[in-house]
Order: structure tokens, then sequence, then C-alpha cells
């Protein structure tokens, strides 16, 4: 008896595997679809075009594996293109941050003339 219920548990859980693999891949898709339309397009475009491009080119495979129920592909792709979103977030910090010393150089150097008039 104890052997059948291990059995049953085993071949229940070998059936619903795949099913818990086609909610995962189909959850990491739409979390980096959602990351990439939360990026301000403008912003992105500016601080890293290449890595904006490339996380909508794999966001795009990653549908497209999605479509052909290939789940791992799709997986993949949705990593890839999290990476590239996370490296456009980056670089909008960068440039941010390089404003941001930018104006402070500028005021320095006003600052720096007013003191020396």
């Amino acid at each position: 008896m104890k052997r059948l219920f291990v059995a049953a548990c085993a071949s229940s859980m070998l059936v619903l595997a795949p099913a818990a693999f086609a909610q995962e891949s189909r959850d990491a898709l739409i979390r980096t679809e959602a990351q990439i339309q939360s990026l301000n397009a403008a912003d992105a475009a500016a601080s890293a075009p290449d890595a904006f491009a490339e996380a909508q080119l794999r966001l795009t495979e990653a549908k497209s594996a999605e479509d052909k129920n290939n789940r791992k592909e799709s997986t993949w792709r949705s990593s890839e293109a999290a990476l590239n979103v996370e490296i456009v977030q980056e670089r909008i910090k960068l440039r941010a941050l390089e404003r941001t010393v930018s104006e402070i150089e500028t005021g320095i150097a006003t600052l720096r003339r007013e003191l020396n008039s």
C-alpha cells in the first residue's frame, strides 16, 4: 500500500512538472515584458540604445519561442532580455549621475569665479 501511494505521488509530480515549467516560462516572459515597458523609452534610447534594442529583440524571440511551446528557449531569451533591461536601467542611472556631477562642477566653477573676483 505504501509503495502504491509513493508511486501515485511520483507519477503526479511527473505529470505536473511540465505545467509548472510552462508557468515558469510564461511568468518570466510577462515579468520581462513589464520591465521593458516600465523603461522610459527616450531615456533608454539615449543612455543605452544597443542594450535597449537587444532587450526588445530578445523579448520578441522569447514570445516566438513561447508561441512554439519551446519553454526552455523562451525562458532563456526572457533571461537575456531581463539582463539587457538591467544594463539599460544602470546606464540610465549612470547618465543621471553624470549630469549631477556636471551640475556640481559647474556650481563649483561659478563659486570659484565669484571668490576670485
